[in-house]
């Protein structure tokens, strides 16, 4: 860096203009500029030797992450927290920051997982039997080194190995899946008795406890067609494996450093690679060639006798406005805030029975849904969109003031703070907020007093002076009786009849 500002400098820039090229403040830059080198490399810079905040508890994190090196730096901050009452206030990358430094100062890696999963080899399925089938995603490039995504679809047979996928520009859709399926389907001239899938939203509504739900479109698909779904528990992909592999496979073997044109080239050029390589040559588990073996193999497929159809409407790609609303019909519908990130941000919209459902450009992940409006330039919003209201700075000296009483001294701390550090005055009283209920009232206005005695108008020396004086509130825990545990009906007794009336009656 230091070479950096004294090339830039003798090129005639000022210390403001190197100091935006470089990332740099122009004090920083100002500082190198007037620096000899034998300067530069004697100084604390150059060495890199800075102290740390947390080194006068360094061998605690150092004994500590030596015994359980699994432990994250949050773990690490509030043991020390919990362990040392003078410990400074830090913030939480500052200990990330500190521990990472310690890891890598005594080579103590983190540890990964604890427990390693077993596997087990299973024995090749029954021919036509099994298919497995996946979704893929991958970013390409155009010819003018724009980013396009594009989606896919995949299915491998389980006992040749042989594979098929059908790519979209649009996520994929349940009616689209249904095509896609059908295409699987009339490419290798029949269908197996049972396919593997993953818990997709587009395919499955509910697991149900095995009862599965399917959604709508796919389901109409799976009673047309009779096959058996498969659906894998959550967080096991390793129970399609080998379809998993695959959409790897796909992405860097035959996505990866491909030149993106039109997706009906893209699925030519798809499909030509699959006769030509992953299918055509010998498969690097079994050593068999999938096309060989799927000679046989769909001898044993139940026979398709569809014909694809492609889904009339599709989604189609709608512009982001930089208020993170999109016209749509003449209609605005707000998006998530943070949605637009510049000229250029699109989003996919998809109409559905009422309603519209828009995408993400970036991830194809559903990030929201409108119904569809009737009036005519209406603006349908929803609140959730919108950035949650930052309280106002009246609001905040009002709550501070409230919690203790009005007291005359706290307004007049207030009041000076003001007067001392107007540019950081909202960031001590919101720092007061925040910790504020956590002393008892009496607390916090003796610690009011002493700091207005002393001068000092800063939120964190205030909140440690309360931390000294008498701690925080304790949480309270309220442990629960056995009436509280017990069901409601078990707490009303039986009916009791008065002895009296026995005695009426028998007597």
């Amino acid at each position: 860096m230091w070479y950096k500002v004294k090339e830039l400098k003798s090129k005639g820039l000022k210390h403001a203009q190197i100091g935006r090229e470089l990332g740099l403040h122009r004090d920083t830059v100002r500082k190198y500029s007037t620096m000899t080198l034998e300067e530069f490399q004697a100084s604390e810079v150059y060495q890199r030797n800075f102290l740390h905040k947390l080194d006068p508890y360094e061998d605690f994190v150092k004994s500590s992450l030596g015994k359980h090196p699994y432990l994250s730096a949050s773990q690490i901050h509030d043991w020390l927290r919990e362990r040392y009452d003078h410990l400074p206030f830090v913030n939480s990358k500052t200990v990330f920051n500190y521990v990472k430094h310690i890891r890598s100062k005594y080579k103590i890696p983190k540890a990964t997982q604890e427990n390693i999963r077993q596997g087990e080899k299973q024995p090749e399925p029954p021919m036509g039997e099994y298919a497995q089938a996946d979704f893929g995603e991958y970013w390409m490039l155009r010819d003018d080194s724009r980013r396009v995504k594009v989606y896919f679809f995949i299915m491998l047979l389980s006992r040749s190995r042989r594979k098929y996928f059908y790519f979209s520009r649009t996520p994929f859709t349940a009616a689209l899946a249904v095509y896609a399926h059908q295409k699987a389907f009339a490419y290798y001239g029949g269908k197996p008795g049972k396919i593997l899938y993953d818990q997709d939203k587009i395919l499955l509504n509910k697991e149900n406890l095995g009862d599965v739900i399917l959604t709508k479109a796919f389901q109409a698909f799976v009673s047309s067609e009779h096959f058996e779904c498969v659906f894998c528990h959550k967080a096991d992909p390793q129970s399609k494996g080998r379809v998993e592999n695959a959409v790897k496979y796909v992405k860097m073997s035959f996505l990866r450093g491909r030149e993106f044109t039109t997706i009906e080239n893209l699925q030519i050029e798809g499909l030509q690679w699959l006769d030509r390589t992953a299918n055509g040559l010998p498969h690097s588990t079994t050593r068999l060639v999938p096309d060989e073996i799927f000679q046989e193999e769909q001898k044993y497929l139940e026979p398709y006798y569809g014909t694809p159809v492609h889904p009339q409407e599709g989604m189609k790609e709608y512009l982001v406005r930089n208020d993170n609303t999109i016209n749509f019909h003449s209609h605005f519908y707000s998006v998530p805030t943070g949605t637009f990130h510049g000229s250029g941000t699109f989003v996919w919209v998809n109409v559905k029975e009422g309603h519209i459902e828009i995408y993400s450009n970036d991830t194809g992940k559903q990030i929201c849904w409108h119904p569809i409006s009737v009036i005519p330039g209406q603006a349908v919003l929803q609140e959730s969109h919108h950035l949650p209201k930052i309280p106002c700075r009246k609001e905040l000296e009002n709550y501070i003031l409230s919690y203790l009483e009005g007291n005359t001294v706290v307004a007049m701390w207030l009041e000076n703070l003001y007067r001392d550090k107007p540019r950081y005055y909202r960031s001590n009283i919101s720092r007061l907020n925040r910790e504020i209920e956590s002393f008892y009232p009496e607390t916090m206005i003796r610690a009011f007093e002493i700091c207005l005695d002393r001068g000092l108008y800063n939120a964190n020396d205030l909140i440690n002076l309360c931390e000294r004086m008498s701690g925080r509130i304790p949480k309270e825990f309220h442990a629960s009786s056995i009436a509280e545990l017990l069901p409601e009906s078990l707490l009303h007794g039986p009916e009791k009849t008065n002895i009296n009336d026995y005695t009426f009656l028998f007597s």
